[in-house]
């Protein structure tokens, strides 16, 4: 038996919850047990399964057995299936909807890059339809990979598919040798303009337009010429509203689908030092900003496109560069490898870009889900340690970590942050810092007035506000209780309304942390004032200026920001 009829299927459930899926078909074995490998790796709580498939040439089908298993769920084999099969794609003409074009872009995706084509030139040119079918392995692989799927998903088995799917592939492959021997060529023409008029002049139908489009691309060695191609076609449309629109149209499709390859996207888009240069540049493409400084070296068809888009002439291609983009934003990879605030950083400026040109391709709901799923991996604890390089200083560490508060995205991500930050300011070197640190007493207590003032105007959860409130003026309180400051004032020689003025200027003007460090200070000026030398002085006939200051000072204290949050807290 020809090692090509067997291969190697293999399945991941996620959880108990979920349902078992098919991964993977391959030939190799010993790639098919690293796979499973890594998945199972990679979900903990997750169970795989290997299967090893052998093809049947009488039953017109592929049975097998499992050869590995692992994880917490067994791999149970369904019940025999006795329900009626059925697909979307019942003539050969169906292949050409766009679902079908999808599908088969995912199931061929091996033969169509070795062969620098997409599904809707492969459907469109009988020489290639020809020799997919040549290509037994190919076809059976992806032939049993739909089946399996749509069985999963119906009470028909897999072998009803299988045999569904053979006898339709066989009925395209009939018409396209039929219309090859037919031999209608398409119109001789001197530029797209003139092969569309020409088409619609002799009533041709898409299918016709579409085989004249896919002819003029084989002329090219591969996606990347093919895409430039399709470019130069554009720039020879059609006068007429209704032959340019149609031409367009069929463009569209092609460019569309082109897209999905990655050497199309690599060629527009050009070299650059990492994958964040290539997500500027692809942005600047789905703006329709051909002069934007992004696009300034990029090879010059990436600026073509761009003024397509601005024209909006390609919905599809556009769509697909959105797709695109949320790829790299989902993707774990670093955009900006060589340092977490600079990737911090662009991912606040892509984000406020494409916010503006959201729309069904990048809906906002997908930008936000991408950028939360990115900040989440910028919170992990390597990458944090790293921003945190070079800091100073503790004050500085936790101004960075608010740095890093102003461009994460998500209510989960926020809270793991300010996590991070309750964490430093109770780490020892924090405490020593601002209890014993450089500087005089009131500058680091102001120091850390203002840190808490940044958290109280963050976009923290409220819950998560508060608690920094509260750790920052119990630090605060620690550093009064060291330094003995409002101690000294309330306990100087100086007349009781002084006293009491000096101590409410500290908890208005800001230097002390709102919550009890306020209170503590109010609550020494009111002891000052209500004792026996300030009640004297309060009576005496010069004391009103005094006292009007006094009045002052605490309805300044009571107005500080975040004096309600902290108190509270």
């Amino acid at each position: 038996m020809a090692g090509n009829d067997i291969h190697f299927e293999v399945f991941v459930k996620k959880h108990r919850k979920a349902s078992w899926t098919l991964a993977e078909a391959l030939h190799d074995r010993d790639a098919a047990l690293k796979l499973a490998r890594d998945l199972k790796e990679a979900l903990p709580q997750g169970s795989v399964r290997v299967v090893r498939e052998v093809w049947n040439a009488g039953e017109g089908a592929f049975r097998g057995g499992a050869i590995f298993e692992a994880g917490p769920e067994r791999f149970s084999a369904e019940e025999d299936k006795t329900g009626e099969a059925s697909l979307p794609c019942v003539t050969p003409s169906d292949f050409f909807g766009a679902s079908a074009r999808d599908t088969i872009r995912r199931v061929l995706s091996g033969w169509l890059e070795r062969r620098q084509v997409c599904p809707l030139e492969l459907l469109s040119r009988p020489d290639l339809i020809e020799d997919l079918d040549g290509s037994e392995t190919d076809l059976q692989h992806a032939v049993q990979k739909v089946a399996i799927a749509r069985a999963q998903s119906s009470q028909a088995p897999v072998q009803s598919y299988v045999k569904m799917l053979n006898a339709l592939v066989e009925r395209a492959t009939a018409e396209a040798r039929r219309e090859a021997k037919a031999g209608k060529a398409p119109p001789k023409a001197r530029n797209f303009a003139e092969l569309t008029e020409k088409i619609l002049a002799d009533g041709g139908p898409e299918k016709r337009m579409r085989r004249a489009i896919a002819e003029r691309l084989g002329e090219a060695r591969d996606i990347s010429a093919k895409t430039v191609l399709v470019l130069d076609m554009l720039e020879e449309l059609p006068e007429a509203p209704e032959a340019r629109a149609f031409a367009l149209a069929q463009a569209d499709a092609f460019l569309a689908e082109m897209l999905t390859f990655d050497s199309a996207v690599t060629a527009l888009t050009g070299p650059g030092p990492d994958a964040g240069v290539h997500v500027e540049r692809l942005t600047g493409m789905y703006e329709g900003k051909p002069e934007h400084p992004d696009l300034a070296d990029t090879p010059e068809p990436a600026r073509r496109l761009a003024a397509r888009f601005a024209s909006r002439d390609l919905p599809d291609a556009r769509g697909e560069i959105a797709s695109r983009i949320l790829s790299y934003l989902r993707s774990p990879k670093r955009l900006r490898p060589d340092s977490v605030m600079r990737e911090i950083e662009l991912s606040r400026k892509l984000a406020q870009r494409l916010i503006m040109v959201s729309g069904p391709d990048l809906h906002p709901d997908a930008l936000v889900e991408a950028f939360t799923c990115r900040s989440g991996r910028l919170l992990a604890p390597e990458a944090v340690d790293e921003a945190l390089e070079g800091c100073a200083s503790p004050p500085e560490v936790i101004d960075r970590l608010f740095a890093m508060e102003d461009n994460i995205v998500g209510e989960a991500n926020k809270k793991k942050l300010a996590g991070y930050i309750r964490a430093r300011l109770k780490a020892p070197a924090t405490e020593t810092w601002f209890l014993r640190g450089p500087g005089q007493p009131f500058e680091r207590l102001s120091r850390l007035t203002q840190l808490q003032a940044r958290a109280l105007k963050g976009s923290f959860p409220e819950e998560d506000k508060a608690e920094l409130a509260e750790a920052f003026d119990a630090l605060g309180l620690q550093a009064l209780d060291e330094t003995k400051i409002l101690a000294r004032v309330a306990q100087s020689e100086r007349p009781a309304l002084d006293r009491a003025a000096a101590l409410l200027k500290l908890a208005a003007s800001g230097v002390l942390p709102a919550g009890r460090c306020r209170q503590d200070a109010q609550a020494r000026a009111m002891r000052a004032l209500s004792s026996e030398m300030g009640r004297s002085e309060a009576a005496q006939a010069d004391a009103r200026p005094k006292l009007a200051e006094i009045q002052t000072l605490l309805a300044a204290t009571e107005a500080q920001p975040g004096s309600g949050a902290a108190t509270a807290a």
